[in-house]
């Protein structure tokens, strides 16, 4: 009877023994899969500070390009104000039929300076007599305010 006590026990023990082992090969395991796991988040997380540093980046160029529209648009508004005002003051229709050759040098005048403008928006570089005298009246905007 003791001896197969004995036997008994050894048994219970050697198969606590191999599941402590299968355990601690289950574990190993585990563990290297988390590792693998928590190199491929570090290189993820690393991956997202990029992306975000580069939205960041492209939020400071889309603010910097909408200010520099506002302040464009603000001149426009202007621009089209004074257009607005110059225009109201004369009645066109009365001044050609009573001075037909004096509507007639305005507009071809205007329409010249217009031209002027265009081909200026278009990357035409300004002339000499631009960069020194007054501005066109017709494109105020592509002139600095002194």
């Amino acid at each position: 009877m003791f001896s197969s006590l004995k036997i008994g026990l050894v048994l219970v023990m050697l198969a606590s023994a191999g599941g402590a082992y299968l355990y601690v090969q289950k574990l190993q395991k585990d563990n290297a899969t988390l590792k693998s796991n928590q190199i491929k988040l570090e290189s993820a997380v690393e991956d997202q500070k990029a992306v975000i540093e580069s939205q960041a980046e492209d939020f400071k160029k889309i603010r910097s390009t909408l200010d520099k529209l506002e302040k464009e648009k603000e001149k426009l508004l202007k621009d089209k104000a004074d257009l607005s005002k110059r225009l109201g003051k004369h009645d066109i229709g009365n001044l050609a039929e009573n001075k037909p050759g004096l509507v007639e040098r305005i507009i071809n005048g205007a329409s010249s300076s217009a031209s002027r403008c265009v081909e200026i928006a278009s990357g035409s570089p300004l002339t000499e007599e631009e960069l020194n005298g007054t501005p066109n009246r017709e494109c105020p905007s592509f002139w600095p305010v002194p």
